[in-house]
């Protein structure tokens, strides 16, 4: 194949922008900014000032594409993930892990530097180019409207000249600000209803200097949405620089943006003691900054009968995710790596049908990515799931992950051992698969919790006494995903069984 055009060089294109290149002679990577020559925050990535981190299943996925990448970051100055201690805080008590549950190397860095490291790799990659500080302003299509056979470009500054950009795919990683829909819609397409969580989530984060040794923690405080209890998050980033992060969904009270309520805020945390007295050590490096978003939308573009071949999407552009749960680069480079396998597949047995079948499959790649973060999310208050697609067993999985979680806890603080929030872990990771988390044999060992509150709520939306009818229980309640785990997700599932056993 020869040429393909990315559009949107953040972390999703540049991932994509990779895979691509074992595929097609020409690569072209159309992006609306100038690059900074060193690691800094880019306009048109509002998000880029918050912390990123990405999941254990996501690192897997770009080492293979970007080697040693991890370690690049670590020479940076990021901080790696072997050597933090985690400590989770919630309202059932506070757990402690020294080592990383993944077994993985993950280096916690800024947005900035993490995109300038994957950039620095692609551009040394000879038949991969940049087309910088241009718009894409349309799709250039066929004659019959059933392929797109390029895009239409406009120059940002100068004369501002439009052109006619030819390409055999193009892949539209332009993130929330996606043009898409407008563009499908310009062509005479129309586009299904989309799925929307209606979340309105605030988050706001502010950096310290460390001034004098502090311990090398991340320090997850969970929220309770019933308490009306906002989550925080406190990460080491590269070059003695820390992070503190609040969160909270449903529109009410976001975190503040001003020092003084946002220093009051951190207090009402569930881990507010240890991050109060790591505030101590530290020195603002500037006020807090916030970020804003009323709603996740995951596209159904896949349900378009008529949808043009030589045109694809991934990212925010197909589904965007409420950030503070970690998973929008891992869903990209899951995405990335579907249509990689898909075109690998192409090669061999070419199907006419190749794009539309290639969105199916990356829905349900994403489907429990999708459907974890929501069940999470709707226990806010005001957070509202709209368009015309079933959410399965939000309820019921509430209930569930909340008794898990206590009895998670108490083991680990009562018997030291880890390994139920490791199993909880891995699955919020996308590793572990969901039909190993809601499964009979485990609901069967967290209903014994001496008749606790989150005990009888469970077993009052089971409606099941007999062990025996668990399992058929469970299938009819929660969503039957369809995932497709590779053979270095399968072999490192082999190797941590014995952790979760």
């Amino acid at each position: 194949m020869k040429k393909v055009v990315v559009i949107g060089a953040g972390i999703a294109g540049l991932i994509t922008a990779r895979m691509l290149a074992d595929y097609y002679e020409e690569v072209c990577v159309i992006e609306r900014d100038e690059f900074p020559s060193e690691p800094n925050n880019r306009q048109g990535v509002p998000q880029s000032f918050h912390p990123h981190r990405v999941q254990p299943r996501g690192g897997l996925i770009m080492e293979h594409y970007f080697p040693g990448y991890n370690e690049e970051l670590i020479a940076l100055g990021a901080i790696s993930s072997h050597e933090e201690k985690l400590v989770v805080t919630n309202k059932y008590g506070t757990l402690v892990n020294k080592e990383d549950p993944s077994s993985f190397k993950i280096a916690s860095s800024s947005r900035a530097l993490m995109e300038w490291v994957l950039r620095k790799r692609i551009q040394e990659i000879s038949h991969i180019s940049f087309l910088t500080n241009t718009e894409v302003t349309g799709l250039l299509v066929s004659e019959d409207k059933r392929s797109i056979t390029g895009i239409y470009t406009k120059e940002r500054r100068g004369e501002k000249c439009e052109k006619q950009f030819p390409a055999d795919m193009v892949i539209d990683a332009s993130g929330r600000s996606s043009k898409l829909i407008r563009w499908l819609e310009q062509i005479g397409l129309s586009v299904p209803e989309p799925e929307v969580l209606k979340v309105s989530l605030g988050y706001s984060t502010r950096y310290y200097k460390i001034k004098s040794s502090i311990p090398n923690e991340f320090v997850m405080s969970d929220s309770d949405p019933e308490q009306g209890i906002r989550a925080g998050i406190f990460t080491r980033i590269e070059d003695d620089i820390a992070g503190l992060i609040l969160f909270n969904a449903g529109g009410e009270e976001y975190p503040s943006t001003q020092p003084e309520e946002f220093q009051e805020q951190l207090k009402h945390l569930f881990a507010s003691d240890k991050i109060v007295k790591l505030m101590e050590r530290l020195e603002p490096v500037q006020g807090p900054r916030g970020y804003r978003i009323s709603e996740s939308i995951r596209q159904h573009f896949e349900l378009m009968e008529d949808w043009p071949s030589g045109l694809l999407v991934l990212g925010d552009a197909f589904c965007s995710f409420d950030p503070i749960h970690g998973q929008g680069i891992t869903v990209a480079a899951i995405e990335a790596e579907t249509i990689g396998k898909s075109l690998e597949a192409q090669r061999l047995h070419p199907d006419p049908q190749f794009e539309r079948n290639v969105l199916l499959r990356m829905q349900q790649a994403i489907d429990p990515a999708w459907w974890l973060s929501s069940v999470a999310d709707l226990r806010w208050r005001g957070v509202e799931h709209g368009g015309p697609y079933e959410l399965k067993g939000v309820d019921f999985a509430q209930k569930y992950i909340n008794l898990f979680t206590k009895k998670a806890m108490k083991k680990a603080d009562q018997e030291k051992d880890n390994h139920l929030f490791f199993m909880q872990f891995l699955m919020n990771a996308l590793i572990l698969p969901p039909s190993e988390y809601f499964k009979a044999d485990v609901l069967d060992m967290i209903l014994n919790d001496n008749g606790s509150e989150e005990e009888m709520e469970l077993r009052a939306t089971l409606r099941v006494q007999d062990p025996e009818l668990y399992q058929q229980k469970l299938d009819e309640v929660i969503p039957l995903f369809q995932l497709d785990y590779d053979e270095e997700i399968k072999k490192l599932l082999e190797t941590l069984q014995p952790a979760m056993s």
